[in-house]
Protein backbone atom coordinates (compact mmCIF):
# COMPACT_ATOMS: atom_id res chain seq x y z
CA UNK A 1 0.00 0.00 0.00
CA UNK A 2 1.20 3.48 -0.92
CA UNK A 3 -1.58 5.76 0.39
CA UNK A 4 0.11 9.07 -0.50
CA UNK A 5 1.04 8.01 -4.02
CA UNK A 6 -2.35 6.43 -4.64
CA UNK A 7 -4.19 9.58 -3.58
CA UNK A 8 -1.88 11.82 -5.61
CA UNK A 9 -2.55 9.72 -8.70
CA UNK A 10 -6.28 9.94 -8.08
CA UNK A 11 -6.29 13.72 -7.83
CA UNK A 12 -3.83 14.59 -10.59
CA UNK A 13 -5.63 12.37 -13.09
CA UNK A 14 -8.82 14.44 -12.92
CA UNK A 15 -8.40 17.50 -10.69
CA UNK A 16 -8.56 21.01 -12.13
CA UNK A 17 -6.21 23.28 -10.19
CA UNK A 18 -7.28 26.78 -9.16
CA UNK A 19 -4.79 26.76 -6.31
CA UNK A 20 -1.04 26.86 -5.76
CA UNK A 21 1.57 25.77 -6.85
CA UNK A 22 1.90 27.96 -9.92
CA UNK A 23 2.55 25.15 -12.35
CA UNK A 24 -1.07 23.99 -11.71
CA UNK A 25 -0.59 20.23 -11.89
CA UNK A 26 2.20 20.62 -14.43
CA UNK A 27 0.02 22.41 -17.00
CA UNK A 28 1.77 25.81 -16.85
CA UNK A 29 5.36 26.69 -17.74
CA UNK A 30 6.41 23.52 -19.60
CA UNK A 31 8.81 22.59 -16.79
CA UNK A 32 11.72 20.41 -17.87
CA UNK A 33 12.04 18.26 -14.75
CA UNK A 34 13.50 14.75 -14.95
CA UNK A 35 14.13 12.30 -12.14
CA UNK A 36 17.72 12.11 -13.38
CA UNK A 37 18.11 15.77 -12.33
CA UNK A 38 17.94 14.67 -8.69
CA UNK A 39 21.69 14.96 -8.23
CA UNK A 40 24.23 15.81 -5.55
CA UNK A 41 27.25 18.12 -5.50
CA UNK A 42 29.44 16.13 -7.87
CA UNK A 43 32.17 17.78 -9.95
CA UNK A 44 30.63 20.36 -12.28
CA UNK A 45 27.38 20.89 -10.37
CA UNK A 46 28.67 23.54 -7.91
CA UNK A 47 27.62 23.72 -4.24
CA UNK A 48 24.56 25.69 -3.14
CA UNK A 49 26.17 26.55 0.22
CA UNK A 50 29.39 27.75 -1.45
CA UNK A 51 28.29 28.71 -4.94
CA UNK A 52 31.10 29.57 -7.36
CA UNK A 53 30.07 28.38 -10.82
CA UNK A 54 26.67 27.35 -12.26
CA UNK A 55 24.57 28.18 -9.16
CA UNK A 56 26.35 31.51 -8.68
CA UNK A 57 25.82 32.31 -12.38
CA UNK A 58 22.15 31.39 -12.15
CA UNK A 59 21.63 33.58 -9.06
CA UNK A 60 23.15 36.55 -10.86
CA UNK A 61 20.47 36.15 -13.54
CA UNK A 62 17.86 35.94 -10.78
CA UNK A 63 18.38 39.53 -9.62
CA UNK A 64 15.40 41.80 -10.38
CA UNK A 65 16.94 45.09 -9.31
CA UNK A 66 20.51 46.39 -9.37
CA UNK A 67 20.37 47.35 -5.67
CA UNK A 68 19.81 43.75 -4.56
CA UNK A 69 21.55 40.40 -4.41
CA UNK A 70 19.17 37.48 -4.88
CA UNK A 71 19.47 33.96 -3.50
CA UNK A 72 17.54 30.78 -4.15
CA UNK A 73 15.69 29.31 -1.17
CA UNK A 74 15.32 25.54 -1.35
CA UNK A 75 13.36 25.19 1.90
CA UNK A 76 10.67 27.73 1.11
CA UNK A 77 9.97 31.32 2.07
CA UNK A 78 9.90 30.28 5.74
CA UNK A 79 13.69 29.89 5.81
CA UNK A 80 14.14 33.34 4.32
CA UNK A 81 11.95 34.88 7.02
CA UNK A 82 13.63 32.87 9.80
CA UNK A 83 17.11 33.81 8.56
CA UNK A 84 16.31 37.52 8.75
CA UNK A 85 14.73 37.22 12.21
CA UNK A 86 17.64 35.17 13.57
CA UNK A 87 19.96 37.94 12.39
CA UNK A 88 18.20 40.64 14.41
CA UNK A 89 20.22 41.65 17.47
CA UNK A 90 17.70 43.96 19.11
CA UNK A 91 15.02 42.73 21.48
CA UNK A 92 12.03 43.91 19.46
CA UNK A 93 10.54 43.98 15.98
CA UNK A 94 7.26 45.30 14.60
CA UNK A 95 4.90 42.99 12.72
CA UNK A 96 1.56 43.26 10.99
CA UNK A 97 -1.22 41.08 12.40
CA UNK A 98 -1.41 39.10 9.16
CA UNK A 99 2.18 37.92 9.08
CA UNK A 100 2.43 34.21 8.44
CA UNK A 101 2.69 31.85 11.42
CA UNK A 102 6.34 31.23 10.50
CA UNK A 103 7.13 34.82 11.55
CA UNK A 104 5.81 34.22 15.06
CA UNK A 105 7.69 30.91 15.12
CA UNK A 106 10.80 32.84 14.14
CA UNK A 107 10.26 35.40 16.89
CA UNK A 108 10.01 32.59 19.43
CA UNK A 109 13.14 30.88 18.11
CA UNK A 110 15.10 34.13 18.25
CA UNK A 111 13.67 35.19 21.62
CA UNK A 112 12.35 38.44 20.15
CA UNK A 113 9.51 40.56 21.44
CA UNK A 114 7.21 42.16 18.91
CA UNK A 115 4.99 45.21 18.68
CA UNK A 116 1.92 44.12 16.72
CA UNK A 117 1.03 46.96 14.39
CA UNK A 118 -2.55 48.22 14.14
CA UNK A 119 -3.74 46.47 11.01
CA UNK A 120 -6.75 47.46 8.94
CA UNK A 121 -9.40 45.05 7.67
CA UNK A 122 -10.47 45.06 4.03
CA UNK A 123 -14.12 45.74 3.31
CA UNK A 124 -13.80 43.47 0.27
CA UNK A 125 -12.31 40.27 1.71
CA UNK A 126 -13.00 40.87 5.43
CA UNK A 127 -9.31 40.00 5.94
CA UNK A 128 -6.33 41.99 7.22
CA UNK A 129 -5.08 44.44 4.63
CA UNK A 130 -2.86 47.47 5.40
CA UNK A 131 -1.52 49.43 8.38
CA UNK A 132 -3.41 52.05 10.38
CA UNK A 133 -0.59 54.55 10.91
CA UNK A 134 -2.88 56.92 12.84
CA UNK A 135 -2.95 54.41 15.72
CA UNK A 136 0.82 53.98 15.98
CA UNK A 137 2.54 55.60 18.93
CA UNK A 138 6.15 56.07 17.84
CA UNK A 139 7.27 55.51 21.44
CA UNK A 140 6.28 51.86 20.91
CA UNK A 141 8.84 51.72 18.09
CA UNK A 142 11.83 53.05 20.05
CA UNK A 143 13.42 49.60 20.52
CA UNK A 144 12.32 48.28 17.13
CA UNK A 145 14.98 47.82 14.43
CA UNK A 146 13.00 45.70 11.95
CA UNK A 147 9.43 45.81 10.65
CA UNK A 148 7.91 42.72 9.03
CA UNK A 149 5.21 43.57 6.50
CA UNK A 150 2.93 41.30 4.47
CA UNK A 151 2.39 42.45 0.88
CA UNK A 152 0.09 41.48 -0.72
CA UNK A 153 -2.24 39.69 1.67
CA UNK A 154 -3.22 36.10 0.95
CA UNK A 155 -6.23 37.29 -1.04
CA UNK A 156 -4.29 39.45 -3.49
CA UNK A 157 -5.04 42.80 -1.87
CA UNK A 158 -2.33 45.45 -1.87
CA UNK A 159 -1.82 48.75 -0.06
CA UNK A 160 0.57 51.71 -0.29
CA UNK A 161 3.72 49.73 0.40
CA UNK A 162 5.93 52.63 -0.69
CA UNK A 163 4.55 54.89 2.06
CA UNK A 164 4.84 52.06 4.60
CA UNK A 165 8.52 51.48 3.79
CA UNK A 166 9.24 55.21 3.94
CA UNK A 167 7.48 55.48 7.32
CA UNK A 168 9.69 52.85 8.93
CA UNK A 169 12.85 54.07 7.24
CA UNK A 170 12.13 57.54 8.64
CA UNK A 171 12.09 55.84 12.08
CA UNK A 172 15.47 54.24 11.30
CA UNK A 173 13.81 50.81 11.07
CA UNK A 174 14.68 48.33 8.34
CA UNK A 175 11.87 46.57 6.48
CA UNK A 176 11.38 42.89 5.65
CA UNK A 177 8.56 42.35 3.17
CA UNK A 178 6.94 38.94 3.04
CA UNK A 179 5.96 39.08 -0.63
CA UNK A 180 5.22 35.37 -0.74
CA UNK A 181 2.18 35.82 -2.96
CA UNK A 182 3.81 38.42 -5.20
CA UNK A 183 6.56 36.53 -7.03
CA UNK A 184 4.78 37.38 -10.30
CA UNK A 185 4.47 41.11 -9.56
CA UNK A 186 5.77 43.36 -12.38
CA UNK A 187 5.34 40.45 -14.80
CA UNK A 188 3.22 42.55 -17.17
CA UNK A 189 1.12 45.69 -17.35
CA UNK A 190 -1.92 45.39 -15.08
CA UNK A 191 -0.11 43.47 -12.32
CA UNK A 192 0.93 45.12 -9.03
CA UNK A 193 4.38 46.59 -8.45
CA UNK A 194 6.85 44.71 -6.25
CA UNK A 195 8.14 46.30 -3.05
CA UNK A 196 11.63 45.76 -4.42
CA UNK A 197 11.16 49.04 -6.33
CA UNK A 198 10.58 51.02 -3.13
CA UNK A 199 13.75 50.24 -1.23
CA UNK A 200 12.62 47.42 1.07
CA UNK A 201 15.71 46.03 2.80
CA UNK A 202 14.69 42.37 2.45
CA UNK A 203 12.06 40.86 0.16
CA UNK A 204 11.10 37.18 0.22
CA UNK A 205 9.00 35.69 -2.59
CA UNK A 206 7.43 32.24 -2.92
CA UNK A 207 8.09 31.47 -6.56
CA UNK A 208 6.24 28.18 -6.21
CA UNK A 209 2.94 29.87 -5.31
CA UNK A 210 2.33 31.76 -8.54
CA UNK A 211 5.18 30.90 -10.93
CA UNK A 212 5.85 27.43 -12.38
CA UNK A 213 8.33 26.20 -9.77
CA UNK A 214 8.28 23.17 -7.50
CA UNK A 215 6.89 23.54 -4.00
CA UNK A 216 9.49 24.91 -1.53
CA UNK A 217 11.13 26.93 -4.31
CA UNK A 218 11.46 30.55 -3.17
CA UNK A 219 13.79 33.55 -3.50
CA UNK A 220 15.17 36.19 -1.14
CA UNK A 221 16.30 39.62 -2.37
CA UNK A 222 18.75 41.40 -0.04
CA UNK A 223 19.52 45.10 -0.46
CA UNK A 224 23.23 45.84 -0.87
CA UNK A 225 23.10 48.38 2.00
CA UNK A 226 21.05 46.20 4.38
CA UNK A 227 22.71 45.92 7.79
CA UNK A 228 21.91 42.23 8.34
CA UNK A 229 23.05 40.91 4.96
CA UNK A 230 26.13 39.02 6.18
CA UNK A 231 24.33 37.35 9.08
CA UNK A 232 21.43 36.40 6.81
CA UNK A 233 23.71 34.59 4.40
CA UNK A 234 25.16 32.65 7.33
CA UNK A 235 21.74 31.67 8.68
CA UNK A 236 20.53 30.65 5.22
CA UNK A 237 23.17 27.91 5.30
CA UNK A 238 22.41 26.97 8.90
CA UNK A 239 18.64 26.69 8.48
CA UNK A 240 18.44 25.12 5.03
CA UNK A 241 19.10 21.50 4.18
CA UNK A 242 22.67 20.41 3.60
CA UNK A 243 21.35 18.40 0.64
CA UNK A 244 19.58 21.04 -1.51
CA UNK A 245 17.40 19.66 -4.26
CA UNK A 246 18.66 20.29 -7.79
CA UNK A 247 15.10 19.62 -8.92
CA UNK A 248 13.93 22.64 -6.91
CA UNK A 249 16.89 24.73 -8.08
CA UNK A 250 16.26 23.86 -11.72
CA UNK A 251 12.56 24.62 -11.39
CA UNK A 252 13.38 28.02 -9.86
CA UNK A 253 15.76 28.84 -12.68
CA UNK A 254 13.13 27.86 -15.26
CA UNK A 255 10.40 29.76 -13.41
CA UNK A 256 12.50 32.92 -13.47
CA UNK A 257 13.09 32.55 -17.20
CA UNK A 258 9.32 32.10 -17.60
CA UNK A 259 8.80 35.31 -15.60
CA UNK A 260 11.28 37.33 -17.65
CA UNK A 261 9.82 36.23 -21.00
CA UNK A 262 6.13 36.13 -20.09
CA UNK A 263 3.52 37.41 -22.54
CA UNK A 264 0.22 38.11 -20.75
CA UNK A 265 -2.08 38.20 -23.80
CA UNK A 266 -3.45 34.70 -23.22
CA UNK A 267 -3.87 35.37 -19.52
CA UNK A 268 -6.15 38.36 -19.95
CA UNK A 269 -8.21 36.60 -22.62
CA UNK A 270 -8.79 33.41 -20.61
CA UNK A 271 -9.32 35.29 -17.36
CA UNK A 272 -12.12 37.28 -19.00
CA UNK A 273 -13.78 34.10 -20.30
CA UNK A 274 -13.55 32.44 -16.88
CA UNK A 275 -15.04 35.44 -15.06
CA UNK A 276 -17.90 35.56 -17.54
CA UNK A 277 -18.68 31.86 -17.03
CA UNK A 278 -18.42 32.08 -13.24
CA UNK A 279 -20.73 35.10 -13.19
CA UNK A 280 -23.62 32.94 -14.40
CA UNK A 281 -23.39 30.93 -11.17
CA UNK A 282 -21.82 33.09 -8.45
CA UNK A 283 -20.73 36.62 -7.63
CA UNK A 284 -17.14 37.25 -8.72
CA UNK A 285 -14.90 39.72 -6.88
CA UNK A 286 -11.77 40.87 -8.71
CA UNK A 287 -8.82 41.57 -6.41
CA UNK A 288 -5.91 44.03 -6.77
CA UNK A 289 -3.81 41.13 -8.01
CA UNK A 290 -5.50 39.85 -11.19
CA UNK A 291 -4.22 36.35 -10.41
CA UNK A 292 -6.68 36.13 -7.50
CA UNK A 293 -10.47 35.96 -7.68
CA UNK A 294 -12.98 35.59 -4.86
CA UNK A 295 -16.36 34.02 -5.49
CA UNK A 296 -19.39 34.11 -3.22
CA UNK A 297 -23.09 33.43 -3.22
CA UNK A 298 -25.41 35.45 -1.04
CA UNK A 299 -26.26 33.72 2.24
CA UNK A 300 -24.16 30.61 1.61
CA UNK A 301 -20.93 29.63 3.33
CA UNK A 302 -17.62 29.52 1.54
CA UNK A 303 -16.93 25.95 2.66
CA UNK A 304 -20.23 24.74 1.21
CA UNK A 305 -19.50 26.47 -2.09
CA UNK A 306 -16.00 24.99 -2.16
CA UNK A 307 -17.39 21.48 -1.62
CA UNK A 308 -19.83 21.97 -4.46
CA UNK A 309 -16.99 22.88 -6.84
CA UNK A 310 -14.99 19.87 -5.71
CA UNK A 311 -17.85 17.61 -6.83
CA UNK A 312 -16.90 18.78 -10.34
CA UNK A 313 -13.20 18.20 -9.52
CA UNK A 314 -12.47 21.93 -9.34
CA UNK A 315 -10.06 22.43 -6.44
CA UNK A 316 -9.65 25.93 -5.03
CA UNK A 317 -7.11 27.59 -2.74
CA UNK A 318 -9.26 28.06 0.35
CA UNK A 319 -12.69 28.85 1.71
CA UNK A 320 -13.52 31.47 4.32
CA UNK A 321 -16.78 31.88 6.20
CA UNK A 322 -18.37 33.48 3.16
CA UNK A 323 -16.07 33.24 0.10
CA UNK A 324 -13.88 30.93 -1.93
CA UNK A 325 -10.46 32.07 -3.15
CA UNK A 326 -9.25 31.07 -6.61
CA UNK A 327 -5.63 31.31 -7.73
CA UNK A 328 -5.57 31.56 -11.51
CA UNK A 329 -2.86 30.10 -13.73
CA UNK A 330 -0.53 32.35 -15.68
CA UNK A 331 -1.97 31.08 -18.95
CA UNK A 332 0.38 31.29 -21.91
CA UNK A 333 0.80 30.15 -25.49
CA UNK A 334 1.23 26.38 -25.51
CA UNK A 335 0.09 25.71 -21.93
CA UNK A 336 -1.72 22.47 -21.09
CA UNK A 337 -4.28 23.81 -18.66
CA UNK A 338 -7.69 22.07 -19.12
CA UNK A 339 -9.59 25.30 -19.81
CA UNK A 340 -12.45 23.71 -21.77
CA UNK A 341 -12.99 21.10 -19.06
CA UNK A 342 -13.01 23.85 -16.41
CA UNK A 343 -15.66 25.87 -18.23
CA UNK A 344 -17.81 22.77 -18.72
CA UNK A 345 -17.47 21.84 -15.04
CA UNK A 346 -18.57 25.34 -13.99
CA UNK A 347 -21.65 25.04 -16.19
CA UNK A 348 -22.54 21.79 -14.40
CA UNK A 349 -22.23 23.41 -10.97
CA UNK A 350 -25.62 24.26 -9.48
CA UNK A 351 -25.41 26.40 -6.36
CA UNK A 352 -29.00 25.51 -5.48
CA UNK A 353 -27.57 22.11 -4.50
CA UNK A 354 -26.13 23.69 -1.35
CA UNK A 355 -28.30 22.57 1.58
CA UNK A 356 -29.87 25.29 3.71
CA UNK A 357 -27.99 24.19 6.84
CA UNK A 358 -24.77 25.33 5.15
CA UNK A 359 -25.92 28.91 4.92
CA UNK A 360 -23.43 31.40 6.30
CA UNK A 361 -24.09 32.43 9.88
CA UNK A 362 -21.73 35.37 10.34
CA UNK A 363 -19.10 37.58 8.76
CA UNK A 364 -15.42 37.49 9.65
CA UNK A 365 -14.35 39.38 12.78
CA UNK A 366 -10.72 40.33 13.40
CA UNK A 367 -8.93 42.38 16.07
CA UNK A 368 -7.18 45.45 14.61
CA UNK A 369 -5.70 47.35 17.56
CA UNK A 370 -1.99 47.41 18.45
CA UNK A 371 -0.72 44.56 20.57
CA UNK A 372 2.38 42.89 21.96
CA UNK A 373 3.97 39.52 21.41
CA UNK A 374 6.15 37.99 24.08
CA UNK A 375 7.54 34.45 23.84
CA UNK A 376 5.59 32.65 26.57
CA UNK A 377 7.10 30.49 29.29
CA UNK A 378 5.52 28.72 32.23
CA UNK A 379 3.53 25.65 33.18
CA UNK A 380 1.20 24.61 30.38
CA UNK A 381 -2.25 23.09 30.72
CA UNK A 382 -4.72 21.72 28.16
CA UNK A 383 -8.23 23.10 28.54
CA UNK A 384 -11.36 23.53 26.47
CA UNK A 385 -11.57 26.64 24.33
CA UNK A 386 -14.09 28.28 26.67
CA UNK A 387 -12.06 27.38 29.78
CA UNK A 388 -9.10 29.20 28.23
CA UNK A 389 -10.76 32.62 28.43
CA UNK A 390 -8.60 34.99 30.47
CA UNK A 391 -5.42 32.92 30.10
CA UNK A 392 -2.41 33.43 27.83
CA UNK A 393 -2.27 30.98 24.95
CA UNK A 394 0.78 28.74 24.71
CA UNK A 395 0.25 28.24 20.98
CA UNK A 396 -1.13 30.52 18.30
CA UNK A 397 -4.67 29.71 17.17
CA UNK A 398 -4.56 29.78 13.40
CA UNK A 399 -7.42 29.25 10.93
CA UNK A 400 -5.83 27.22 8.15
CA UNK A 401 -5.69 28.08 5.38
CA UNK A 402 -4.45 30.76 5.07
CA UNK A 403 -2.21 30.32 8.15
CA UNK A 404 -2.63 33.82 9.63
CA UNK A 405 -2.76 33.70 13.46
CA UNK A 406 -6.10 34.86 14.85
CA UNK A 407 -4.81 34.65 18.41
CA UNK A 408 -1.05 34.92 18.79
CA UNK A 409 0.82 32.73 21.27
CA UNK A 410 1.33 34.94 24.30
CA UNK A 411 -1.91 36.87 23.82
CA UNK A 412 -4.66 36.69 26.43
CA UNK A 413 -7.70 34.80 25.14
CA UNK A 414 -10.93 36.80 25.29
CA UNK A 415 -14.62 35.96 24.96
CA UNK A 416 -14.58 37.79 21.64
CA UNK A 417 -11.80 35.52 20.38
CA UNK A 418 -13.74 32.42 21.41
CA UNK A 419 -16.97 33.56 19.76
CA UNK A 420 -15.24 34.00 16.40
CA UNK A 421 -13.23 30.77 16.69
CA UNK A 422 -16.43 28.84 17.37
CA UNK A 423 -17.90 30.31 14.18
CA UNK A 424 -14.84 29.17 12.22
CA UNK A 425 -15.15 25.63 13.59
CA UNK A 426 -18.87 25.62 12.85
CA UNK A 427 -18.09 26.33 9.21
CA UNK A 428 -15.64 23.41 9.01
CA UNK A 429 -12.45 25.51 9.07
CA UNK A 430 -9.44 23.86 10.74
CA UNK A 431 -7.78 25.71 13.63
CA UNK A 432 -4.10 24.97 14.11
CA UNK A 433 -3.32 24.98 17.82
CA UNK A 434 -6.68 23.46 18.74
CA UNK A 435 -7.31 19.70 18.83
CA UNK A 436 -10.73 18.23 19.59
CA UNK A 437 -11.88 21.61 20.84
CA UNK A 438 -9.00 21.95 23.31
CA UNK A 439 -6.16 24.44 23.48
CA UNK A 440 -2.99 24.85 25.53
CA UNK A 441 -2.71 27.77 27.96
CA UNK A 442 0.07 29.04 30.18
CA UNK A 443 -0.65 29.27 33.90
Amino acid sequence: MNPITTQLNYYTSRAISLHVPGHHNGTIGNLDIKLSYDMTEITGLDDYHHAETIIADSERLLTRHSDYQSRYLVNGTTTGLLSVLQSVKSSSVAVMRNVHKSVFNGLTMAGLKAYILPTTVSTVSQQYAGIDFSMINKKDLEEVTLAVLTYPNYFGETYDIKTAIEFFHDCDIEVLVDEAHGAHFDIAAGFPVSSIHYGADYVVQSYHKTLPALTMGSVIHIHHQASLKNNIRRYLSILQTSSPSYLVLSSLEQAHAFYVNYDAANFWQKRSILIQQLSHQVDVVEMDDPLKLMIRKDSYSGTALQSLLEKQFIYTELATLSEVLLVLPLWHEGDHFPMDRLLTAIKKTDVTDIPANNMIQAKNTLPTSPGYFNPVEGEERIVSLVEGIGYYTAQSLIPYPPGIPFVVAGERLTEGHVTVLQKYVGQGIRIHGMIDGKITIVE
